[in-house]
């Protein structure tokens, strides 16, 4: 089968909803399908500037780029003038601002499509909150092609998939994959039909993540103390992460627990160059930027915990990569990362915006490693279970083949 993927970026542009769609395509290439990947040249979606070349080749998936209308202050300004009114009134005038402030928009892209999606039997659309998806799904539909969709709403920010564009191609999709079952109940209190939306989640390609370090080589590796309790922030440093609240709920414990370290892993952006000189004095904090992907598996070995106290995760892959490394995690018990983490089994989660919960939380399993290291195992069999890349393929090429025979029901009758 010939299957077109189209998404905002693409590896090595990093983020979850990027590994996600980068693995599918790769693992059904690996099956026989052929799969081809529109995406724009960005690698940063705050300018959307482009700065990947126009085509290459990952692993068998012909990847295909686009450049795209840059996103600077006056764009920014129009999608905030555009969110701010049209949550205040529902107003759909104020949608074009959204939709030119949100981007990607890329005219080279939707040409494309325009001119050769028909060679395609499906259309797969990835991350609802961005512009890409709302002109995919139009032009399928105008050409008559059968569309499934993963959007990787944030549920809690309805901005990412609650704008009436954003609404109307998820309800019209064929088919819509959740990450979650809470995604997919708040799908179907918008109205899309039960049987068309199934829940798939996020999987890990499991060669990715072979490596011959145990813990002692990970912390030599990276200069960290060998009988240190460390917990690892990894992810880009942005408010939204939580890295602020997990720094405070490191500091007011260090003192209590002098052999407590922390190691923050991930780009760095403006916020988190505001909030370092606040730490600079704190003892026991060790500093990584965007580091290799053998640089990231030795620092989820090395650490005894991973916090992420995030407030806007659709899912949190991040989670099944500390799992697999047998790590426990610690977030925050919003509805996404609810239907994924187990309180007390596989991990803690905090109350959102309670620093005191999560610190109480952290402490806990510094003062408990044993309660640590059983989590861990119990999250590394949960992913090997339910969230590797060759169980997700499985769901994902079922999804497809029962979406295809639908639409030729559907355009025979």
């Amino acid at each position: 089968m010939r299957f077109l993927h189209v998404t905002h970026q693409y590896p090595p542009a990093i983020g979850g909803s990027e590994k996600y769609i980068a693995d599918l395509s790769e693992a059904l290439v690996a099956r026989g399908h052929q799969v081809d990947v529109f995406t724009t040249r960005a690698k940063d979606y705050h300018s959307w500037r482009a700065e990947l070349p126009p085509f290459d080749c990952q692993n068998g998936v012909t990847v295909y780029r686009f450049a795209s209308l840059r996103r600077g202050p006056m764009t920014w300004r129009m999608l905030h003038f555009g969110l701010r009114n049209y949550w205040r009134t529902r107003s759909r005038r104020y949608e074009p601002f959204i939709f030119l402030g949100g981007g990607p928009n890329s005219a080279g892209m939707a040409w494309a499509m325009w001119r050769r999606a028909g060679q395609y039997d499906l259309i797969h659309l990835n991350c609802l909150v961005y512009t890409h998806v709302v002109y995919g799904y139009r032009i399928a539909k105008r050409l008559g092609l059968p569309v499934v969709m993963t959007p990787h709403a944030h549920i809690e920010q309805e901005q990412t998939y609650n704008i009436g564009f954003q609404r109307a191609a998820l309800l019209g999709a064929d088919h819509v994959i959740a990450d979650t079952t809470a995604e997919r109940d708040r799908f179907l209190e918008l109205g899309v039909n039960p049987w068309q939306v199934s829940v798939s989640g996020v999987g890990l390609n499991l060669a990715a993540y072979r490596h011959d370090m145990d813990t002692a080589a990970a912390r030599k590796k990276l200069n960290l103390l060998p009988d240190a309790f460390i917990v690892l922030f990894l992810g880009r440093k942005v408010q939204y992460k939580g890295w602020d609240m997990a720094l405070e709920a490191y500091t007011a414990i260090r003192e209590q627990y002098p052999h407590l370290h922390f190691l923050a892993v991930g780009p760095e952006t403006d916020d988190s160059a505001r909030l370092w000189p606040r730490y600079q004095h704190t003892p026991g904090i060790h500093v990584m930027g965007k580091v290799s992907e053998a640089d990231k598996l030795a620092a989820l070995q090395a650490c005894d915990c991973l916090i992420l106290p995030s407030a806007g995760e659709a899912f949190g892959i991040v989670f099944l990569e500390a799992w697999l490394m047998g790590k426990p995690v610690i977030g925050l018990r919003t509805q996404a990362v609810s239907s994924l983490v187990q309180h007390g089994y596989d991990g803690l989660l905090a109350e959102p915006g309670n620093p005191a919960d999560l610190t109480a939380l952290l402490a806990h399993l510094v003062t408990n490693p044993h309660l640590a290291r059983q989590m861990g195992r119990r999250g590394r069999q949960k992913v090997l279970q339910h969230y590797t890349t060759a169980h997700i393929a499985n769901k994902t090429e079922a999804i497809y083949m029962q979406t295809l025979r639908r639409h030729r029901r559907k355009t025979d009758s």
